[in-house]
């Protein structure tokens, strides 16, 4: 419908730009128009714009499809080079990223997950049951913080949170909270056993604003000194870094 404006405002403007000019011109002595002429101004602009204009929206809207698919392609490709395919959480590198650019700009509280006893799970049922149980630990982690928070997957069975503007007592609580949704997951494997997950989670508070000086890398290392602290008191609980 809109291209069919289109082409009709096109010729409208083409037959009547030119009978305007036609009408000016008659009015000087001397240039009265016949009438045959006035329809031959009419029926030409006419017989012309209509195939120009038709052709020129056909570019227009294989233009507009052309640029559709181009960013639709750019959103996926972004989406390729930003999200880890399998768990649909941001990658290692677009996590650190992002981590150092809410630290920045306001305090928050790292959590650095491993998942416990992740290489039996592997060696025991295959790797693909290994890849279920990632998955589910993604779509359990997604559902259990908050929407703004940042949440990625750094590698193997090791996961990281950012809670934004969130001070550590709060930190800790929702913490524990993930640790006790992940600990409620019931997958079933193909032998008809049952693979209950749990996970060992450091957490490490900063303070925020650049001029904190701390990396995200730093407060990683402060979080995954917490985390293997919880591995070394017995797994599947919650450590708060120094």
């Amino acid at each position: 419908m809109r291209g069919m404006h289109r082409i009709l405002a096109g010729i409208s403007f083409s037959v009547s730009t030119t009978m305007a000019a036609m009408f000016v011109a008659s009015r000087f002595p001397g240039m009265e128009i016949p009438f045959p002429y006035w329809i031959f101004g009419f029926c030409t602009p006419l017989c012309i714009s209509t195939p120009v204009c038709i052709i020129m929206n056909r570019q227009a809207e294989q233009k507009r499809r052309l640029n559709d698919k181009l960013r639709a392609a750019l959103v996926e490709l972004r989406q390729l080079a930003e999200v880890d395919q399998m768990t649909g959480l941001l990658n290692r590198a677009t996590f650190l990223r992002r981590l150092q650019e809410e630290q920045d700009r306001q305090p928050g509280t790292c959590l650095l997950i491993d998942v416990d006893h992740f290489k039996a799970i592997n060696d025991g049922y295959g790797h693909a049951m290994g890849d279920r149980v990632l998955k589910a630990i993604a779509d359990s982690l997604r559902a259990t913080i908050r929407s703004d928070d940042l949440c990625g997957r750094l590698g193997g069975e090791e996961f990281a949170i950012y809670l934004r503007n969130m001070p550590s007592t709060q930190a800790t609580a929702m913490a524990e909270r993930v640790r006790q949704a992940i600990e409620m997951l019931d997958i079933a494997a193909a032998d008809g056993t049952h693979i209950r997950p749990t996970i060992s989670v450091g957490a490490a508070h900063a303070d925020g604003g650049a001029s904190a000086g701390a990396s995200a890398d730093q407060l990683l290392q402060r979080a995954d000194m917490a985390m293997y602290a919880a591995k070394a008191n017995g797994r599947n609980q919650v450590r708060l870094a120094a």
